[in-house]
């Protein structure tokens, strides 16, 4: 018997479902399903606990040798179905989080465009509502007579206030971009792990 026929075997002679199998070996239920289906075979880190799970020893599961015949053991019941669903919970929950938590890095991602895009308005606010022109800063220096009309109409900078508003928001529009980076690298790495424990 080959390995991918035991792991079969020994599975349904156990009473385990793939789901089951797979929560005890710590793969998914896809990689039980490829194991038996001769698609793909297990890790050699997951061989000992394939073998705990069934109650037989590596050599055992390796070997081509068919399986003994296992003694009769009195039948426990099976669970009822409320109890398996409660007790498959945590497995159904890994699941979800493998597949679909790289949807949290996504999230992290918009919220932190979303601050980056509040830091930009107002930076852009704040600047437009205190800056300078040089007819300001002639009329500051004394010189307002002297000046031109026309000079009213080139900035020259932001008031000494304004700026800490402009630097505000400078910040949170960093800030911002900082985590739509950090919420795009979390959401790759955990869509390839995700893909990568199937």
């Amino acid at each position: 018997m080959k390995l991918h026929e035991k792991i079969l075997y020994y599975r349904k002679r156990s009473g385990l479902s793939q789901e089951e199998l797979a929560a005890r070996v710590g793969v998914s239920r896809q990689a039980v399903s490829k194991w038996e289906l001769n698609e793909a075979t297990p890790d050699s880190d997951k061989l000992l606990p394939l073998a705990r799970a069934f109650g037989v020893t590596v050599d055992e599961l390796l070997s081509d040798a068919d399986p003994a015949p296992e003694a009769a053991a009195p039948e426990e019941p099976a669970p009822s179905a409320p109890e398996r669903d409660s007790s498959s919970l945590p497995g159904w929950l890994g699941r979800m989080a493998r597949r679909w938590g790289w949807l949290a890095g996504v999230y992290v991602a918009l919220s932190g465009l979303g601050i980056a895009v509040v830091g930009a308005i107002a930076r852009y606010a704040f600047g437009q509502m205190f800056r300078v022109t040089a007819q300001d800063f002639f009329q500051a220096a004394g010189f307002g007579s002297f000046a031109p009309d026309i000079t009213g109409q080139f900035t020259v900078g932001v008031s000494s206030m304004g700026q800490v508003f402009v630097t505000i928001a400078t910040v949170i529009l960093v800030v911002g971009v900082a985590v739509t980076l950090a919420g795009a690298i979390l959401a790759i790495w955990l869509y390839r792990r995700g893909n990568k424990k199937s």
